[in-house]
């Protein structure tokens, strides 16, 4: 089986705070039409302010415009899982550990019960 993998990078202004869905399956040529199999918003292709629709794996981040103070972000499984993510800073910092969700998920979790 191959595997895919896609990287996506953005500038963020220097007090920023979102969330980020990943998504799977997107075509964005439909007219308010589920545009992603996994972590669509309402077929946009920005979610401003919506919630991907789960499952999907979450990043959250914190930029804080006074530089005294921390960044902070995190990779959450809080709406399920869709594909594994981690998230890297630029320029990279000794201080800084890269987490994320680096395995698929889906092989050792059980499956959903299914609707009677």
């Amino acid at each position: 089986m191959k595997s895919l993998q896609a990287e996506q990078q953005f500038v963020a202004p220097w007090s920023w705070n979102g969330q980020i869905w990943a998504r799977t399956g997107c075509k964005f040529d439909s007219n308010w039409q589920p545009a992603c199999e996994t972590g669509d918003c309402d077929g946009r292709l920005q979610c401003n302010g919506l919630i991907g629709k789960p499952p999907a794996t979450l990043v959250q981040v914190v930029l804080q415009g006074d530089k005294s103070k921390p960044n902070f972000y995190d990779v959450s499984l809080v709406d399920g899982y869709n594909l594994p993510v981690s998230v890297a800073t630029r320029p990279f910092s000794p201080k800084c550990t890269i987490r994320g969700c680096s395995k698929n998920l889906n092989n050792l979790c059980p499956q959903e019960p299914s609707s009677c």
